[in-house]
């Protein structure tokens, strides 16, 4: 099966027209504010990559764990497609509305998979001994439900026997470094997965991290081919990690950004209980109107992301627009609720 993603502008041209300039992308959670990058030296595409040991350790600086628990890779997806198959098989609890790809991964490594409803829901699934394993997107993409720390470090106790799992996906949780588990890691037992995509603003430089015990973060480590991560990708991560400034202001930026969404949204679109996870918002509502407001929006060149139906809720995520593009957002959604009516 092909999973949907956010930003897949292509295929909404096809469906529903509109020249790619006229177009409002809306559907993903990555910054609308990168982290500037400079001009690069020509050696920086000239030569191969060096290898990623300084990228790694300037990583765990930013993240605040051992430098013997990071690995760099090409995105994080590259781990999401690869841990599972070097997990012991088992039974792994999954949101049942979450970043679609950790299942797809593990149910193609042989793992079986249940899902829970919410937090409580997986602790419930824990504590009773009916998973090995457990996943969590903290806060999650997209439902924005977001762990705290010792919770987290309490549910990886109750998982208990080695060489069972806890994997965190924290792809949004830069915004919120404070409920990060990565400063405990390496810890036995526990996975962590970054990205400098979403907070960075730098999805397209392909750079994610896999946090891990030494010997699970080696094993991972000789599935990565040579020079998978790219000059490029080394040199402007190593930058953008030890710029403590810019991360300061960006965080403070995209926070206020995103209260000041919060209130448009429920504003112009109240029938949807609205949350936010920093980088985006995501509405819920009946699945049908859900599905309704996706494409009457695409329709009027805004591209949304629309989830299905979960015990008859659906979901609608819109990303940060950029202050440019924030009122002619606004008003293509209120012109569009106006129809809903």
């Amino acid at each position: 099966m092909t999973l949907r993603h956010g930003g897949e502008l292509s295929r909404a041209m096809r469906e529903y027209g509109h020249k790619r300039e006229q177009w409002l992308d809306l559907s993903t959670g990555i910054s609308p504010w990168s982290w500037p990058v400079p001009d690069l030296p020509d050696n920086v595409w000239r030569d191969l990559p060096d290898g990623t040991l300084e990228l790694e350790a300037v990583a765990a600086r930013y993240f605040g764990c051992g430098d013997d628990s990071v690995l760099a890779t090409p995105g994080s997806q590259f781990a999401i497609s690869r841990l599972p198959g070097l997990l012991p098989k088992g039974r792994i609890a999954l949101p049942a509305r979450g970043y679609a790809e950790h299942e797809a991964a593990f149910v193609r490594a042989g793992h079986s998979s249940v899902h829970y409803s919410d937090l409580l829901h997986l602790e419930s699934l824990v504590a009773r001994g009916e998973v090995e394993h457990a996943l969590v997107i903290s806060p999650n993409n997209p439902t924005t439900e977001l762990a705290a720390r010792p919770w987290l470090e309490d549910l990886q106790a109750l998982l208990g026997d080695p060489g069972r799992y806890l994997i965190v996906d924290e792809a949004f949780v830069d915004c919120t470094p404070e409920h990060s588990l990565a400063p405990l890691c390496p810890r036995e037992g526990l996975v962590v997965m970054r990205s400098l995509g979403k907070f960075f603003g730098l999805a397209g430089l392909r750079l994610g991290f896999l946090l891990a015990p030494a010997d699970l973060r080696d094993v991972m480590r000789e599935k990565v081919d040579p020079w998978a991560v790219s000059h490029p990708a080394e040199w402007v991560g190593l930058r953008a990690l030890n710029d403590t400034g810019w991360q300061a202001m960006q965080r403070e930026r995209v926070m206020e950004a995103s209260r000041r969404w919060l209130d448009d949204l429920g504003r112009v679109l109240p029938a949807l209980d609205w949350r936010s996870a920093g980088l985006f918002a995501t509405g819920t509502a009946d699945a049908a109107y859900c599905a309704r407001l996706y494409h009457l929006l695409a329709g009027r060149a805004l591209l949304a992301r629309c989830f299905g139906d979960v015990a008859g809720q659906g979901a609608l995520r819109l990303g940060l627009p950029a202050e440019e593009e924030r009122e002619r957002a606004l008003d293509t959604i209120a012109a569009v609720a106006g129809e809903m009516e």
